[in-house]
């Protein structure tokens, strides 16, 4: 046991004093946002700018900073909005003037979030820079004005705790950095809609509750060498809420890009490498599901922006770079917010016919986009047996598809309603997180409603996300079946009609249904024997329809040749059979 303990800590001393090594050479940045930068004159200087941005406070000391900043700024307050899995408390700063959680607002309200990732930081530290300047410079002070400001430095609190000081192999700092995935090893940004989470539970109430004008889930990229420090994106016009994705693309990007350069940082659309192995194929922007935060704000109307910033900028250009973009969106709030109300609720107004499920890449010419890039060199790895990039820290500009997810994939028609079950309580739980308007049934009723059966479903080998998803092909049926007292009747007349498709679509990747909420429909709870069905299958097949289905079967090889599968076949068709085996027991009212 001694030996083995050595041996860990050898590599693990290994592996800490080699990894910076590894990392591309850094690329020479200087910038006007450097002036944003407290020295040690400064009282307020913040625990990362006085390690010189190569480290980051804990949790306990991120707190206990906010605590004395608040306590000397009446601009400012701090507050408990939830607890994370181990107890933690979940913190809030609220900066502005007259303003409480839950009473209406004049102002305009800008949410940002740090740490869903908390191994991805930047954004804390930034967040605490920026309310040292709102609360001691009358400048800043002015912003909020017009618009309030409020922050969540470490909405991962469990995995902020969890640190190392290589979390993040492909991550330049800080130095240590906290993990990925909560206590629960459970990643928040894939939890906006199954909501399995204290952490996730805490953030959506209070989404709902505060109703902000503008989200930013602050994050850190991965993959390859770029010249751009600062990326984000937003679902496009083409999604669920066009007129405040066009208000984002008319109003907020060329602000934030024009603060963002003018501070010497290099901003871009946040996008994905269309080849790992070769950089100049092109890139891509996908439609996520609302399990992301971006997606879930476009499905809900919430103009909501996922900021990655590049992993391999030095921990001090990527804060103060966080630090620009979520000053200018206030600033833009202030300036600009009412329009942006009017284009959320002309997005809540709406009432689409059809809801796209599924996305895909267009089949037409894609744009073509200079991209900063940055020189790379073909090297050979003979212990893995493959081909990597070495990036040389050389700036380059390739000209480069860019294609975006725009084209609807699969796409289904609203109905009236849909009615969940009371046996189901877990999902109207979800329901009723996630303010979706719903009428409860107050006495059972006997109500004829269209259904799913399955006809097929493969399920995961392994849990995701810590539950075993899965998937199905399934036909309608229209049934009359008794609902309980408790049900619940969801109308697809309101605002968040898109996300209750999203949720309830068995073709959603963010149904509940392939979420594992389900699950137990999958299950076989009574069976026949031979003696019974011997016999019964003879009469059966005296009716002439089931005799030709029977014949059928058989010739096409729907059915095998061995005597289970064929007294499956009859069973399956008899009034003995299951009826709620594999029959989805959300109802469609038409």
């Amino acid at each position: 046991m001694r030996l083995i303990l050595i041996i860990g800590l050898s590599l693990g001393l290994w592996a800490q004093n080699s990894i910076q090594a590894e990392l591309p050479p850094v690329m020479p940045w200087h910038g006007a946002s450097e002036g944003l930068i407290a020295d040690s004159s400064n009282p307020w200087q913040t625990p990362a700018e006085a390690a010189g941005f190569e480290s980051t406070p804990s949790y306990e000391q991120t707190r206990q900073w906010l605590e004395k900043l608040c306590a000397a700024s009446p601009l400012l307050e701090l507050v408990q909005f939830g607890k994370t899995a181990n107890g933690r408390d979940l913190l809030l700063v609220i900066a502005g003037k007259d303003f409480q959680i839950g009473s209406p607002h004049s102002k305009p309200v800008l949410l940002a979030q740090a740490g869903i990732h908390s191994g991805e930081i930047d954004g804390k530290d930034a967040g605490m820079m920026l309310l040292r300047d709102l609360a001691f410079q009358p400048q800043k002070q002015a912003l909020l004005d017009q618009a309030t400001f409020l922050f969540i430095p470490i909405l991962n609190a469990d995995g902020h705790e969890n640190t190392r000081a290589i979390n993040r192999v492909n991550q330049r700092g800080p130095t240590p950095m906290g993990w990925r995935t909560t206590a629960r090893n459970l990643n928040l940004n894939r939890d906006y809609t199954k909501a399995d989470t204290p952490e996730m539970q805490a953030l959506l109430t209070l989404i709902h509750r505060v109703q902000p004008d503008l989200y930013l889930d602050l994050h850190v990229t991965d993959g390859e060498d770029t010249q751009y420090d600062i990326t984000y994106g937003f679902s496009g016009p083409h999604g669920y809420s066009p007129h405040l994705a066009q208000w984002m693309t008319d109003n907020l990007r060329p602000v934030i890009d024009a603060a963002l350069v003018q501070n010497g940082h290099h901003p871009f659309n946040f996008f994905f490498s269309m080849d790992n192995q070769n950089p100049k194929a092109g890139i891509v922007d996908f439609m996520g599901s609302p399990r992301f935060s971006n997606a879930y704000g476009d499905a809900i109307h919430l103009p909501a922006i996922l900021v990655e910033n590049h992993s391999l900028k030095p921990y001090r250009q990527r804060v103060l770079g966080t630090y620009v973009l979520v000053e200018g969106c206030l600033k833009l709030l202030g300036q600009k917010g009412m329009g942006l109300r009017n284009a959320i609720q002309d997005d809540r107004a709406a009432r689409p016919e059809q809801v796209v499920l599924t996305w895909a890449y267009p089949k037409s010419q894609p744009q073509m986009v200079d991209y900063l890039g940055v020189a790379y060199e073909l090297h050979h790895s003979d212990a893995l047996g493959l081909d990597y990039l070495k990036w040389t820290g050389k700036p380059e500009t390739w000209k480069v598809p860019f294609i975006r997810q725009t084209e609807p994939a699969l796409s289904i028609k609203l109905p009236k309603a849909y009615w969940v079950p009371a046996a189901w309580s877990d999902v109207i739980q979800r329901i009723h997180l996630h303010q979706i308007q719903y009428e409860v049934l107050k006495t059972e009723q006997n109500l004829n409603l269209e259904f799913q059966r399955i006809d097929q479903f493969e399920c995961v080998k392994v849990p995701y996300e810590g539950r075993m998803t899965v998937t199905t092909q399934s036909h309608a049926e229209q049934q009359t079946r008794l609902f309980a007292p408790g049900s619940i009747r969801i109308p697809t007349d309101q605002p968040l009609a898109d996300l209750v498709a999203l949720l309830l679509e068995p073709g959603s990747p963010d149904s509940f249904l392939q979420w594992g909420f389900f699950n137990e429909i999958f299950q076989r709870t009574e069976y026949i024997e031979p003696y019974i069905m011997g016999p019964l299958a003879e009469k059966m097949l005296k009716d002439p329809q089931i005799k030709a289905d029977y014949e059928k079967a058989l010739a096409e090889k729907t059915i095998g040749d061995s005597p289970r599968e064929k007294m499956e076949w009859f069973y399956s068709r008899s009034p003995y059979y299951d009826p709620d085996y594999l029959l989805y027991p959300v109802g469609w009212e038409r």
